[in-house]
Formats: structure tokens, sequence, C-alpha cells
């Protein structure tokens, strides 16, 4: 596997930067980059073949976030001002990539595990633990969160959004471990 490519899929995935009506790191590269950077996984690897399909199924439906903003326009809701299916959309797209996450996690696991790095598992593992747990509860609740109130609604967002993100730094910073300890050790995985 490619860290530094998943690395770099995972924050176009993460980052939207519009200039005009187009986002300059979009989503569907993002996705091709993981597809790239999990390439060398082996065909009888059940996991890696489904994250393979799931890659190449998202980076086609995610075309339309490179020319539609997604986090501009928002309503109190959390859906843009107009466009009730964007809202859904974009709900099923955090679902895919909660899912994709899930995936690397588990391709991570399998690598270290055959490597025979105890700490790397651990770390491996308990990384993978807090960030599906809290990222799981967070794209849960939203879903709730349209029943709330106004102010709950803000308050709610105040709490989950840095939490959110704390926790795809966190990934983001695990991914560039991985790659740095891959490039000292002189290890493929």
């Amino acid at each position: 596997m490619n860290f530094k490519r998943i690395f770099w899929g995972y924050l176009f995935i993460l980052l939207e930067i519009q200039l005009f009506v187009v986002d300059i790191l979009p989503e569907p590269l993002g996705y091709y980059l993981i597809f790239s950077g999990i390439a060398t996984v082996p065909i009888e690897n059940r996991t890696g073949n489904k994250l393979k399909k799931l890659l190449i199924g998202l980076i086609i439906i995610s075309i339309p976030t490179v020319f539609i903003q997604q986090n501009g326009n928002l309503n109190d809701l959390g859906t843009v001002a107009g466009i009730y299916p964007w809202g859904i959309y974009t709900s099923i797209l955090e679902i895919f990539k909660l899912i994709v996450a899930f995936f690397i996690f588990q391709l991570i696991i399998e690598a270290v595990t055959a490597h025979g790095d105890e700490f790397l598992l651990r770390k491996s593992s308990q990384t993978f633990k807090i960030y599906m747990t809290v990222m799981l509860l967070i794209t849960l609740s939203h879903s709730f969160a349209m029943n709330l109130s106004t102010d709950v609604i803000a308050g709610y967002l105040f709490f989950t959004i840095p939490i959110g993100l704390i926790m795809e730094i966190m990934f983001l910073v695990f991914l560039w471990k991985l790659h740095k300890y891959d490039e000292l050790q002189g290890v493929t995985f």
C-alpha cells in the first residue's frame, strides 16, 4: 500500500477549496488517489477488492461535488438552501467516506498483523476504535439533529464540528506516520 497516496487522497476528500464554482481539490481525484494507493493489494484480499469497487463507484458518484459547494449556502438544517436532495446526497457521501475509512483501517490492520509489529498493531487498533466510534456517533446523530430547535442545533454543531475535525486530523496524521514508518523502515505493507 502507498500510504502517501492514501493520505493525499483523503486530504482531497476532506478539504473543499472553491475557485469560482470549481473545487480545486476535487473529491473524485481524492478517491482515485486512494484507489491508486491500494492498487498493490493482492486480488485475493477480499477487503481490498471491496474497497476498490467502492472507490470506483465513489469516483463516479462524487463528480457533482466538483461543481457544487457542499458547505455553502446552508440553511438551519444543514442542507443547501433550496436543494433538498443535495442534503441527502451529501449525507450519503459522508456515510460512504466513513465506510472507506473503515476498509482502509481493516487493510492497515491486516498489513501490520502480517508484518508482526505489535506496537503498530496496538496503535492501529486503538486509532481505529476511537476514530470509528466518534465518527459513527457524529454521523448517526446528524440524522436526529434536524428535529432539534435552531438554538440547540447551533450548540450541537459547535460541539460536533470541532470533534469531527479533530478525528479527521488524527486519521490524516496516522496515515502520514504510517507513510514515514514505511519509508524509514524500508517496509512495504
